[in-house]
Formats: structure tokens, sequence, C-alpha cells
């Protein structure tokens, strides 16, 4: 269809095919180049429309399908935590199982069952930290009430329990620990054992060797170590007030800042013990070999004129 033109070029109303064949040739050409290029226009147009909308279907498809996968992956994760709700649920009715039966263990009379228990209730102390406490202060009770008086060794069970108490850390390491006051347990063996900060206050520890343990800290007030061996272990800040180490062996031992107060030494080995800061107030250290002269020691100990000296 041609367009009749205004004298700004401006189409104004159609051309009849009677009007547009009278027109001049030149006329004509214009109309059909500009009616050509319309077409041309629109059809661009209409192109670049249809490619708008795709582009903004895939836009809205794409949207759709990003949302059903935040949801699908929402809905896995939620599995994903109830499931480890119901396998935490499951280990710890399973950890509550073990340490119910170890605790049982302990009360057998046969000698191997109540080892076997102490070693399981180790292991569950282990992996739940919660059980840490109950496990050694039932192993501690134990130990108190089962040691042996007056024994030259300590039997399997004793010991077992001694040794996992001695593996097990407390959760603070600042705290008290073990709780052993007053227990019978002459001649036990303590071999690289954690005992820091533990209650020993009044402990038979006689003939008892302590080789290479961790005891720093700890209540050893009116404690019989006679004739032990506090060997490579360590006393810093230790608690000896009133305690008997009469012919105890302290080799290696680390006795700096330990409370030595009135304690009986007499006749003991200090053969390359640390003494820095150790208190000797009334102390005896009569017949004790390994110390350094007495005048070098005054100047390294706390002492008083009631300390007897080798």
């Amino acid at each position: 269809m041609m367009w009749r033109r205004s004298s700004t070029g401006q189409p104004t109303a159609p051309l009849t095919r009677a009007e547009f064949d009278a027109l001049p040739a030149k006329d004509r050409a214009e109309l059909h180049n500009s009616a050509t290029e319309s077409r041309r226009q629109l059809i661009t147009t209409l192109v670049q429309i249809a490619t708008t909308l795709g582009v903004l279907i895939s836009l809205l498809l794409t949207a759709q399908g990003l949302a059903q996968t935040a949801q699908s992956i929402d809905a896995a994760r939620e599995e994903q935590r109830v499931a480890r709700e119901g396998l935490a649920v499951t280990r710890k009715g399973q950890i509550s199982d073990r340490f119910g039966r170890a605790v049982e263990q302990l009360a057998s009379k046969s000698l191997d069952v109540r080892v076997a228990g102490m070693f399981a209730l180790e292991g569950v102390a282990r992996e739940e930290t919660s059980y840490r406490e109950a496990t050694t202060d039932l192993l501690a009770t134990y130990v108190v009430g089962n040691g042996r008086k007056g024994a030259s060794l300590q039997p399997r069970d004793i010991q077992g329990a001694l040794a996992v108490l001695g593996r097990t850390r407390p959760a603070d390491p600042k705290t008290g620990w073990l709780q052993l006051a007053r227990a019978q347990i002459p001649g036990a063996r303590l071999r690289g054992l954690y005992l820091a900060r533990s209650n020993l206050m009044q402990a038979d520890l006689s003939r008892a060797l302590i080789h290479e343990s961790d005891l720093s800290g700890a209540d050893l007030r009116a404690a019989g170590l006679k004739d032990a061996f506090l060997i490579g272990s360590s006393f810093a800040d230790a608690n000896f007030n009133l305690a008997d180490l009469s012919k105890a062996t302290l080799t290696s031992a680390d006795l700096s800042r330990a409370n030595l107060y009135a304690a009986d030494l007499t006749g003991a080995s200090f053969y390359d013990v640390q003494l820095a800061g150790a208190e000797l107030g009334y102390a005896k250290l009569s017949g004790a070999t390994g110390l350094p002269p007495v005048a070098k020691l005054k100047k390294i100990v706390k002492w008083n004129s009631h300390t007897v000296w080798p």
C-alpha cells in the first residue's frame, strides 16, 4: 500500500492504484522504496520483540529451575540434619549401654572381667568426653576401696585402674583431678602417667615405682613414700607437707617449688634432682645423698633453723 505524503514528507492517506500509476516515475520509485524500508523496519522490530520475549521466557524458566534446585538442596540438607540427629541419638544410646555394661563388670568376681571393664570405661571416656569425669570417679573410688594394704605389689585390677586413670586427661588441666586420698597402694607401678593436681593426701605409696610421670601440683600431704622410687617424674609445686620420703630414691625428679615442710627425707637419694624454690623448713635430711653442698643448697631452697641437714 502506498501513501500520500505531506509537504514535510509524512504519510497522510493511502493512494489508489490509479493515483499511484498517474504519478511520475520518480515519485513512484520513491514511494516504492519508502514502503520497502517501512516493511523492513517493521520486520526488524518484530524480530527484536520476538528475541526479547525469548530471552525473558528463558530467564523465567531459568529462575524457576533455580528455585526448584534450591528447594531440592534445602530438602536434602534437612534430610541430612535429621539423619545426623538420628545417628547422634543412636550413638549416645550405644555409648550409654557400653558404659553401663562396663560398670557392671567392675562388680564381677572375676579379675579378668573387672580388668576388661576398666579398659572398656577408658574407651567410653576417650570417645565421649562427657563420661570422662564419671569414669575417673568410678575408678578412683575402686582404687581407694580395693587397694591392698601392706602388699609388695598391687594386683592387676588396681594396676589396670591406675593405668587408665593416668592416661585419662581432664577437660580443664587447671582443675583438680583424681581423688585418691588415703588410697592403700604400696608397691604400685606408675609409669608415664598423668596425675597432676591429684589428691593423694595420706595415701600409702611406700615402695611404689613412679617413673616419668606427672604429679606436678599433686597433694601428697602426709603421704607414705618410704622406699619409693620417684625417678624422672615431675613433682613441681607438689605438696609433701609431713610426708614420709625416708630412703626414697628421687633420681632426676623435679621438686621445683615443692612443699617439703616437715617432710621426713632421712636417707633419701637426690641425685640430679631439681630443688630450686623448694620448701625445706623443719624437713629431716639426715643421711640423704646426692645433694649439693649444704652451703649451696641453702641458697636455692627455703629453710629454717629447724631444718636437719645431711
